[in-house]
């Protein structure tokens, strides 16, 4: 049987982690003198329907890459492998929690990792270390070591939004865009369908 979590631990956690994510930031761009003001200043509105355009893209490629997994998993393992990460790990963690769970999830992550990972992280170490080390984060395992890869890719993206807008609330709005498609098709599509 796969391990179940209640609703109010996933909760709990993810806004512990969040929280914790967004401390972190606050105290390194206050350390480190990174003005993080000017990049969370909009000044152009539409410029957020880029970043829903982006968050669309990125949880689709998810979804493209979790079916090519099914459909190939004979043939090219690190699909077969991603597929399994996104129905045997995550799909089980979330399998509990509601819309309004899944969106404060998504808004609680798109801003904090936002933050930490393209505000700071970004602006002191440059595109490719911060998103290295986002994909990092999402090492679950050396078996899921091409999630690590996508969410690389995914955090490279965000990090060229911020460079061609120079607004954070782009690459925030793609990350939590993403980030709630990619969970709410977890919990209503994927998890419903192991249950």
């Amino acid at each position: 049987m796969q391990q179940r979590f209640s609703r109010a631990f996933i909760l709990r956690m993810v806004l512990l982690i969040e929280a914790g994510c967004l401390l972190v930031a606050t105290i390194w761009s206050a350390l480190a003198k990174i003005d993080l003001l000017p990049m969370l200043t909009l000044k152009d509105p539409g410029l957020l329907a880029v970043g829903v355009l982006v968050g669309l893209s990125t949880s689709s490629s998810s979804l493209l890459l979790s079916w090519l997994g099914k459909r190939l998993a004979d043939r090219i393992a690190f699909l077969n492998h991603f597929c399994e990460l996104v129905e045997n790990v995550m799909a089980p963690i979330f399998a509990q929690t509601t819309i309004m769970d899944i969106l404060l999830i998504s808004l609680a992550s798109g801003f904090c990792e936002e933050v930490m990972y393209r505000g700071v992280m970004q602006s002191q170490f440059g595109l490719i270390a911060a998103s290295i080390i986002f994909g990092l984060c999402h090492y679950a395992g050396p078996r899921y070591l091409f999630y690590v890869i996508w969410a690389a890719v995914v955090g490279a993206l965000f990090g060229v939004l911020l460079m061609i807008t120079g607004c954070l609330w782009v690459p925030v709005v793609a990350h939590m865009t993403s980030n709630f498609l990619s969970l709410c098709i977890l919990r209503y599509k994927i998890a419903s369908n192991t249950e």
